[in-house]
């Protein structure tokens, strides 16, 4: 769980610092048999919302979200997208896994 919570505050803080408010999801790897800290890497998804909104987050490799930003415009999360992206960060493809 303690390296759950390390991970998931590094992601924050590397999210912070292109969106500004953000939110801590899953300290533990969604539908593993054992107690599983999400993943070392962070990997960002835009995930789509209602009326044209957005909301960006980093992920572990199997899609677990360690932090999610507010909703905001699709425009905006895709413009934050690409400032991850300059930062080295790889897009995540596949089904992200919110605890919502």
């Amino acid at each position: 769980m303690q390296q759950g919570r390390t991970r998931v505050q590094e992601a924050i803080d590397l999210l912070q610092g292109v969106v500004g408010t953000c939110h801590p999801m899953l300290f533990l790897k969604m539908g593993a048999a054992e107690w599983t800290p999400v993943g070392n890497e962070s990997l960002y998804a835009v995930v789509p919302g209602k009326q044209g909104t957005a909301a960006l987050v980093l992920c572990d490799i199997d899609g677990n979200s360690k932090v999610m930003s507010d909703w905001v415009a699709s425009g905006q999360a895709e413009e934050y997208s690409r400032s991850l992206s300059a930062k080295g960060l790889q897009r995540f493809d596949g089904e992200v896994k919110l605890p919502i």
